[in-house]
C-alpha cells in the first residue's frame, strides 16, 4: 500500500481520524437528496447557504467576492482556449489559486498557467494539473465523496472550525487551503490524512497566530470549537 504523505505549500508570505458512518452517511444523504429537487427550491437553498457561508467565512465578504470572479473569469478564458479538451478545476481563496484536473498535452498544461496567471488580483498558483486522460465519472464521484468525507470528519472534530477550510480533492489527493493557526493547520492535515481514500494532503494554509485569530474573530462565529470542559489557550504578550 503506498504511505499518504502530507504536502505543505507556503504561498507569498501565507506561512490530517476516521469519521463515524452515522456522520458521514448524513452528508451523503444530504448531498443526495439535494439532487432529487425542484430546481426552484435547490436555487433557493442555494441563497440561503451562499448568504450563510459568506457569514461564517474567514475571508471577508470582498476577499469572497473576489475568488469567485477570478474562478469564473478562469473557467471561462480555460474553456473557451481549450474546447473541450481537458477537465480542469479551478479553486481560489484569498487569490491564492490552484489548478487540478487534466488536459491532453504539455502545451495545453502551460496554456492553462498562463490563462490563471494573467487573471487580475491573483496573487499564486500552485499548478497541479496532470498531462493525461480526462478522469472518469467513477473517479470524480470518488474525489467527492472523500471532500465530503474530509467536511464530515472536520465537522466532528471539535478543535477545528470547519467552515474554516476550503476542501478540493482531485484523483485522491486532498488539497486544504483556509485562513487558520499553525495548530490548526496540523490538526486539519492530520485529520483529513486519516480519511478513508486519501491518498495525500497537500495544505495551502493563511497562517496567522492566535494573537490575531482572538483580536479578529473574538465573539463570532469563526473562531474554533472549543471541547467542553477545557480552557481556551492563553494569548501571549509580545
Amino acid at each position: 500500500m503506498t504511505p499518504r504523505t502530507h504536502s505543505r505549500f507556503n504561498l507569498t508570505r501565507f506561512n490530517f481520524t476516521r469519521i463515524p458512518v452515522s456522520r458521514a452517511g448524513l452528508v451523503l444523504m444530504a448531498a443526495v437528496a439535494a439532487t432529487q429537487l425542484q430546481g426552484c427550491f435547490v436555487l433557493g437553498a442555494a441563497a440561503v447557504v451562499g448568504t450563510a457561508a459568506v457569514a461564517t467565512d474567514r475571508r471577508t465578504a470582498g476577499a469572497q467576492l473576489e475568488d469567485q470572479t477570478i474562478q469564473i473569469k478562469a473557467q471561462a478564458q480555460i474553456a473557451s482556449a481549450l474546447r473541450g479538451n481537458g477537465n480542469v478545476s479551478i479553486n481560489s481563496y484569498n487569490a491564492q489559486v490552484l489548478i487540478t484536473g487534466q488536459v491532453p498535452t504539455e502545451a495545453y498544461k502551460q496554456q492553462v498557467l498562463q490563462i490563471v496567471t494573467s487573471i487580475p488580483n491573483v496573487k499564486s498558483v500552485l499548478d497541479q494539473l496532470v498531462v493525461g486522460p480526462n478522469s472518469t465519472l467513477g473517479e470524480r464521484a470518488n474525489d467527492t465523496l472523500i471532500t465530503s468525507l474530509v467536511r464530515a470528519s472536520f465537522i466532528d472534530d471539535k478543535q477545528l472550525y470547519s467552515q474554516a477550510f476550503k476542501i478540493t480533492t482531485s484523483e485522491g489527493v486532498v488539497y486544504l487551503m483556509g485562513i487558520v493557526t499553525q495548530d490548526e493547520a496540523d490538526q486539519a492535515a492530520a485529520v483529513a490524512s486519516g480519511v478513508s481514500g486519501v491518498q495525500k494532503v497537500v495544505t495551502m494554509f493563511n497562517i496567522i497566530n492566535p494573537d490575531q485569530l482572538q483580536s479578529t474573530y473574538s465573539n463570532t462565529a469563526k473562531t474554533p470549537i472549543t471541547p467542553q470542559g477545557t480552557p481556551p489557550a492563553a494569548t501571549s504578550t509580545p
